[in-house]
């Protein structure tokens, strides 16, 4: 038999509705604390009891819902936020839909007593699963105390898909932990079966507001960034290395007040911080964007944590140089220990003279090799004992399975990564290049070919000049051919054929990317390429020469890519490891 079409009875809609808009009780917490925002609240206190799969209450300050208005504001799609059609174009509240009041009366039992500041009575509203009852007159003060019960309780399929009640007051705290870091000037209260969970105070500034959320370890280290890029600007805290996570969990992202939870802005965070965070980690993180509304849609997803911008290019990009001019300066960027030893080592730009490696074919003009009889065989150690001078770190430094150097430093001892130490190196000595105009190139006796594609080879070619500002000098030679004829004077560990197979991945992964992006990209690849690998032995003059070079960076805790140059053991430490310390 054939169904009939028919109108949806309005409950069913709403609850069609909810099933957008409210996923879990942390889902009515962020909806309601908004609301509250929206209302120009200056203290806003959120009750919950079972993890708000019992009750949810939230209580606040604000202007407050007119007793002749309540009806309105649990009817679908009435809101006091938008007028005109050319409004959803420039929306600068929190809310506005006008759905959720309405999507959580439809699967809860709820209460809304609410006064304005001209009445001198409080009213009320009732909605048992989408039935509504007033409004009548209440007792109440200024503002507005909504009540939220058994949610989900008459939808058994959706009830069936709540977590235990502590997976759901942490979600509930974290929603309203990002409203209070994001709001300064308002006060919140989180009470979670009459205990306090989080309690900021309207006055507490950014930073108090970090400590409350992060720790006041973690916010006592944060370093502030700050960028303006044309009509976008950033501002933030970023936490110190040792409090990054696996996961984003720390990571909160603001746009214009809002929360949001953007792929592409989570990969600029990653690529923004990649060489201060330990590989493959997220910082902690605080980043508010202010973006002219016109400028970007939030009306993307019920939920609004997604947004589409007019100018991604210039958002994403901003994003990043705030994280990497801004982290560049961070005092945990470098530990600051100093020279090991006073040591000027012959030629010290270059450590190809103290490798044992072979020369590869298309060799620079003068070979810095030495003869096989004269190089030391790989595998053994070399312990360098060093003069004590004023202001020197004292003791040895050792070199261990030809890949980690270890060194006595003040307060205990270090150990470092040779490739990662040289990778650092490279990378900042290819950029102080960089920014006094010129990187200074080597020609290769014999130019380097390489068979690439066609298509490949044209696309090497539409980035060769990019190229050649980094010291790579390349041709077509015939229509499958690149020739290599130069690579940068300070790398003459790189071998050609594995540069250009780099530089094309890059061209490739990076078509859209600006020529600042390609070119960072290019010397991180040709930085670690160009570095000493584990395995390779070092002479004393190359070790010295290296710990030399490494003495002042801007930036020596991790490589390019983010591993970690140099891991510190305190003497506490060691006497922990030994039973020596309880």
């Amino acid at each position: 038999m054939r169904n009939h079409i028919r109108p949806l009875d309005p409950i069913v809609i709403d609850q069609i509705a909810a099933g957008e808009v409210v996923e879990r009780p942390a889902s009515v917490v962020k909806e309601l604390v908004e609301n509250s925002i929206d209302a120009g609240a200056s203290h806003i206190e959120v009750l919950l009891q079972e993890g708000g799969i019992r009750r949810i209450e939230v209580r606040d300050d604000g202007l407050g819902i007119s007793a002749d208005e309540l009806i309105l504001a649990v009817s679908s799609h009435a809101t006091s936020k938008l007028r005109t059609p050319e409004d959803l174009e420039a929306v600068a509240s929190l809310g506005f839909r006008g759905e959720a009041l309405a999507s959580i009366a439809s699967v809860s039992r709820l209460e809304i007593t609410s006064l304005t500041q001209d009445q001198e009575d409080a009213a009320s509203i009732l909605v048992d699963f989408g039935k509504a009852v007033g409004p009548r007159a209440a007792a109440g003060g200024r503002g507005t105390r909504i009540v939220v019960a058994d949610l989900f309780a008459q939808l058994p399929a959706r009830l069936k898909f709540m977590k235990r009640p502590a997976t759901e007051l942490r979600h509930c705290l974290s929603w309203v932990e990002r409203l209070a870091l994001a709001h300064v000037g308002v006060g919140f209260t989180l009470k979670h079966d009459g205990r306090i969970l989080l309690e900021v105070a309207a006055s507490d500034d950014l930073d108090a507001r970090c400590g409350a959320v992060y720790g006041v370890g973690v916010a006592k280290n944060m370093v502030q960034i700050q960028r303006q890029s044309g009509p976008i600007v950033l501002h933030g805290r970023v936490g110190p290395p040792e409090s990054a996570r696996r996961n984003a969990s720390r990571v909160d992202i603001f746009l214009n007040g809002r929360w949001v939870r953007d792929p592409r802005l989570l990969r600029a965070v990653r690529e923004g911080v990649k060489e201060f965070v330990p590989l493959g980690h997220y910082p902690t993180l605080y980043l508010a964007l202010s973006v002219p509304p016109h400028r970007i849609d939030v009306n993307v997803h019920p939920q609004k944590t997604e947004v589409r911008f007019r100018d991604e290019r210039l958002v994403i990009g901003s994003v990043v140089k705030t994280l990497q001019r801004g982290l560049a300066t961070a005092p945990w960027a470098t530990r600051g220990v100093g020279v090991v030893g006073k040591y000027d080592a012959p030629n010290s730009s270059s450590l190809s003279s103290n490798l044992t490696r072979p020369a590869w074919p298309g060799q620079v003009r003068e070979s810095h090799y030495p003869p096989a009889a004269a190089r030391s065989q790989p595998g053994a150690e070399s312990a360098l004992p060093l003069q004590r001078t004023p202001g020197d770190t004292v003791g040895q430094v050792l070199s261990v399975a030809n890949t980690f150097l270890v060194r006595e430093v003040t307060g205990g001892m270090e150990i470092l990564d040779q490739h990662a130490l040289h990778e650092r190196v490279n990378l900042e000595e290819l950029r102080r290049d960089l920014r006094a105009g010129v990187v200074m190139s080597q020609p290769l006796l014999v130019p380097s070919l390489v068979d690439v594609g066609k298509a490949e080879l044209d696309l090497l070619l539409t980035r060769a000049e990019v190229f050649a500002k980094l010291g790579v000098d390349l041709e077509a030679f015939g229509e499958h051919t690149v020739a290599i004829r130069a690579i940068p004077a300070r790398l003459t560990r790189l071998v050609p054929e594995k540069l250009v197979m780099d530089l094309l991945e890059i061209a490739q992964e990076h078509k859209s990317a600006s020529v600042d992006q390609l070119m960072e990209e290019s010397l991180h690849s040709m930085a670690c390429r160009g570095a000493v690998m584990a395995g390779d032995h070092l002479d004393q003059d190359g070790l010295r020469g290296l710990l030399a070079r490494g003495a002042d960076l801007p930036q020596d805790r991790t490589c390019a890519h983010g591993r970690p140059v140099r891991v510190f053991l305190s003497l506490e430490d060691l006497e922990k490891a030994f039973y020596r310390r309880v």
